[in-house]
């Protein structure tokens, strides 16, 4: 098994029983791995780091995956967010390189906001959500992401602003024979996300009809 740990983030905007799902999922699929979820409200899931209702931004997300990273005891870290669901070979992926970021793909948003069709889409260039790194190398990419930005931002469209973490350090990618999936929700901090909109489809291979799969999780 990989020497990794899972770093989950969270600013508990989501439906508390919509996190609790994706929660079970991500505990299933990345069994035996360690888990620190960092959030602004106290959960109950790995080890947990509480940053208080800090605000929700671009900013603060990477904030707080940085914190989950520093407490890591393992060479590498995996991000995992509120509203995705990732494959088990996510976890099972053995990076070349500690100083390479290697995002997951294919990857797919599933809309599921209020009149929005339940379609799939594919997400072509990754998301900082789906990727495996190295724990110092990543660390010290943040801080060049975040230098001069101070602790927490505030709760609004700045964090466009910060550099891209991914042109930051050195970027790879990896490829998993099944898809991760993001939900678009009314929760997310934006209404809008980059998608490949000729590529939509209403079923996925494993994940099935993304209505059946809202429904479920939702």
């Amino acid at each position: 098994m990989i020497d990794l740990t899972v770093i989950y983030y969270t600013s508990n905007r989501e439906r508390p029983k919509f996190e609790r799902r994706i929660q079970k999922s991500l505990r299933h699929v990345s069994r035996p791995l360690p888990i620190i979820s960092v959030s602004q409200k106290p959960i109950d899931f790995g080890k947990n780091i509480c940053v208080g209702a800090v605000g929700i931004s671009g900013q603060n997300a990477l904030r707080q995956f940085q914190i989950g990273a520093i407490e890591a005891k393992t060479k590498f870290v995996c991000a995992a967010e509120a509203d995705f669901l990732y494959p088990k070979e996510y976890f099972r992926f053995v990076p070349k390189r500690e100083d390479v970021i290697y995002r997951q793909i294919p990857m797919y948003v599933l809309f599921a906001q209020r009149g929005k069709a339940r379609v799939y889409c594919p997400k072509l260039r990754g998301s900082f959500a789906a990727m495996v790194v190295g724990r110092d190398a990543v660390i010290k990419g943040l801080d060049k992401v975040l230098d001069g930005f101070g602790t927490w931002g505030p709760a609004d469209e700045s964090d466009h602003k910060l550099p891209d973490l991914f042109r930051v350090m050195k970027r790879s990618s990896f490829i998993t024979t099944i898809s991760s999936v993001s939900f678009k929700t009314d929760q997310n901090m934006h209404r809008k996300t980059p998608h490949y909109v000729e590529g939509k489809t209403r079923e996925l291979p494993y994940w099935g009809n993304g209505t059946k799969l809202v429904t479920r999780y939702l």
